[in-house]
C-alpha cells in the first residue's frame, strides 16, 4: 500500500462523494488509512490497535446499517475512554496516597487494615423474656 501523508486526507464532502459514487475505492482508501495510522504508531500498542480496529469491523460487519454501526462503535470508544478514565483516576490516587496504592504482585493493598470489634448480643427468645419477667 501507499504511504499517504494524514494531511493530504481529502476533506468530509471529498471523501462522501467517493463513498457514494465509488464505495470499493472508498473502501481501499479507508483500509489504507487505517493501515497506515496503526503502522505509525508506536510498535509496543500496534497489537492493541489491531484488535481494536478487529472489534470495529466485527460492530461494523454484524451491524445492519451504517447508523447503526456508528452507534455501537460510539458506544466501544466511550467504553473504552471510561475504562482508561478509571485508571488514570487510580494512578492519581496512588500518587497521591502511595500506602494505599495496590502492590503489582498480590493485587492487595499496602495499608494496613484494623476495625473495631463490637459485640453483638443474642437476641431472647420469647420465652427468655416471659422466664425473665
Amino acid at each position: 500500500m501507499n504511504r499517504r501523508d494524514p494531511a493530504a486526507l481529502p476533506d468530509h464532502d471529498a471523501l462522501s462523494r467517493l463513498a457514494r459514487n465509488n464505495p470499493q475505492t472508498f473502501e481501499t482508501l479507508r483500509l489504507e488509512l487505517i493501515e497506515n495510522c496503526i503502522d505509525s504508531a508506536p510498535e509496543p500498542i500496534q497489537l492493541r490497535l489491531r484488535q481494536l480496529q478487529f472489534r470495529i469491523d466485527g460492530i461494523r460487519q454484524r451491524s445492519r446499517s451504517p447508523l447503526g454501526a456508528t452507534v455501537r462503535i460510539h458506544a466501544l470508544m466511550w467504553e473504552y475512554f471510561l475504562g482508561m478514565n478509571d485508571e488514570l483516576q487510580e494512578l492519581a490516587a496512588q500518587r497521591r496516597s502511595p500506602s494505599l496504592a495496590k502492590t503489582q504482585s498480590t493485587g492487595k493493598t499496602t495499608s494496613q487494615r484494623s476495625a473495631q470489634i463490637i459485640e453483638i448480643k443474642a437476641r431472647r427468645s420469647t420465652a427468655q423474656i416471659a422466664d425473665h419477667h
